[in-house]
């Protein structure tokens, strides 16, 4: 996976399959593109192939053809799936250089993110995902620099590849306690669209009844799930 910044080359660069040109494929513009047979295409091009190939004067390009543009929705969803995960990885490329103020990530590194990816990790049973990966070491950056910092005055001093290799080894100890945070999200979540459901049904009958305790028992609840990934 290329990996490049600045001058709007934000992304995972790709090559069209058609047109040659470099695409730079991020969250904001990959409906733009399509993968289909192990080639990338801007969305333009492709349905441009699809056009002139079903106008093929040949009955079996034009029936394949015809085909592909009808399920264009469904390539376009397995093209998400496709390149979703390798920009998870491009933004977790970008946090690691801002964070930790570096412009080249050693392939060491490279290496152990992709054993944690897929659960080849020392004593990882399962895998994590790259989202799930960036969202824990954006949430726990302040945590990893306080402990860096404490043992800086121990007389601990690590290079950044080594510091990279401790912080991962921190979070990934922490995947089960941020499983368990997720799952409590959840549970919030689903509390509060029960509760405006309710507040709704209430307000179009003409009655209402704001609960002290409910709130206290969200307020509790948040505060477990902050003890729960802490």
């Amino acid at each position: 996976m290329a990996r490049y910044t600045g001058n709007n080359k934000n992304g995972v660069k790709r090559k069209c399959g058609c047109c040659g040109e470099n695409l730079y494929i991020n969250k904001n513009n990959i409906d733009d593109a399509i993968y289909y047979d192990k080639k990338t295409y801007h969305s333009s091009c492709f349905i441009n192939i699809c056009q002139k190939r079903i106008a093929n004067k040949r009955a079996d390009v034009s029936a394949k053809w015809t085909w592909i543009y009808d399920h264009i929705d469904s390539i376009k969803k397995d093209t998400y799936s496709h390149l979703a995960v390798a920009i998870e990885q491009d933004e977790i490329f970008e946090f690691i250089k801002e964070a930790y103020d570096l412009t080249i990530i050693p392939t060491t590194v490279w290496q152990k993110l992709g054993n944690i990816y897929n659960g080849t990790f020392k004593g990882m049973s399962v895998g994590i995902p790259p989202s799930d990966l960036l969202d824990m070491w954006q949430r726990k950056i302040d945590m990893l620099n306080g402990i860096a910092k404490k043992n800086e005055v121990k007389g601990i001093h690590m290079q950044p590849e080594q510091r990279l290799s401790y912080d991962l080894s921190i979070l990934v100890n922490k995947y089960d306690s941020y499983l368990r945070w997720k799952e409590k999200q959840k549970i919030l979540e689903a509390e509060k669209e029960t509760e405006k459901s309710q507040n709704i049904v209430s307000q179009s009958i003409g009655y209402t009844n704001v609960s002290k305790d409910s709130k206290a028992d969200t307020d509790d609840i948040s505060g477990l799930v902050d003890d729960i990934f802490g």
